[in-house]
């Protein structure tokens, strides 16, 4: 039985490119803060409302104290 044609859209197309450029990037260590629980809850709640990943702005902030 074949299977039915489905339209993929451009969403679908830049997901998988997306995650094929996850695959090349550089490997990645872990990095363990410890931060009021508060803070923490705080960080979360405005990462979110930007719909940013808390990763991603840790990333962002440690490639910005580098460059200095």
């Amino acid at each position: 039985m074949l299977k039915p044609k489905t339209r993929r859209n451009r969403e679908d197309s830049q997901g998988k490119t997306a995650a094929i450029d996850d695959v090349r990037k550089e490997p990645t260590k872990r990095l363990n803060a410890n931060v009021p629980a508060s803070v923490y809850q705080e960080l979360q709640v405005k990462a979110a409302q930007e719909g940013r990943k808390i990763n991603e702005l840790v990333n962002q902030w440690v490639n910005e104290y580098l460059s200095k």
